[in-house]
């Protein structure tokens, strides 16, 4: 499987316009609407990844990375604190202000809102941060590849079938595949899991 077939003509063994057996259907639409259906439930660790945050002293929050869906965890480097994630209304009344200005410190807890990782406190010095996370691939094009045609072509086939059919309105044979589509992705997501084998996990993270 590869982009290319995806997007062929009806004539073309592999392509959508081939599965369902029509030509009048936005294959490129219906590649994209089928990797974001796809990123919305499926975790596997070709989604993990790492990145260092820079923050200045007094930010209070830092811009999520690109690509960011989940997180896994959040450690300050610079002073060796692990930080617990938050909902957004328990970090608000973590806060603390002075005279109607946040204070600051080295915060130890973080919430995801307003697209940004926040912080309890300001920074009261430069810090870099790591960040553990699920994140989304690089989509499908004619010159990119991800691990979905590589290693899970039965998950972007059948989330390009759901999405094909709801482009043709077909609203029953849709949601058959998207039925389909959530028992792979729960199958795959326990699957994936199995990375953990052998994993060793301490009582508490400092």
């Amino acid at each position: 499987m590869n982009y290319a077939t995806l997007i062929a003509d009806k004539n073309t063994a592999g392509s959508i316009k081939s599965w369902i057996n029509h030509s009048l259907v936005d294959v490129v639409q219906i590649v994209e609407e089928a990797e974001a259906l796809l990123a919305q439930t499926l975790r596997v660790r070709e989604m993990r990844v790492a990145a260092t945050l820079s923050l200045a002293a007094g930010a209070s929050s830092v811009a999520l990375p690109a690509g960011f869906l989940d997180p896994v965890s959040l450690r300050d480097i610079s002073n060796n604190v692990t930080l617990r994630l938050r909902g957004e209304a328990e970090l608000e009344a973590l806060r603390q202000y002075q005279d109607g200005a946040l204070t600051d410190g080295t915060p130890r807890s973080f919430a995801i809102f307003s697209e940004a990782l926040q912080f309890e406190t300001l920074y009261d010095a430069a810090a870099s941060l790591r960040l553990l996370y699920f994140a989304k691939w690089t989509p499908l094009s004619s010159s990119n590849t991800n691990f979905l045609t590589d290693r899970y072509p039965h998950l972007l086939r059948t989330a390009c079938l759901a999405q094909a059919h709801t482009f043709r309105n077909n609203d029953a044979r849709a949601q058959l595949e998207l039925q389909k589509l959530t028992a792979y992705v729960q199958k795959t997501n326990a699957e994936s899991d199995l990375s953990y084998r052998g994993l060793v996990a301490d009582n508490e993270v400092r």
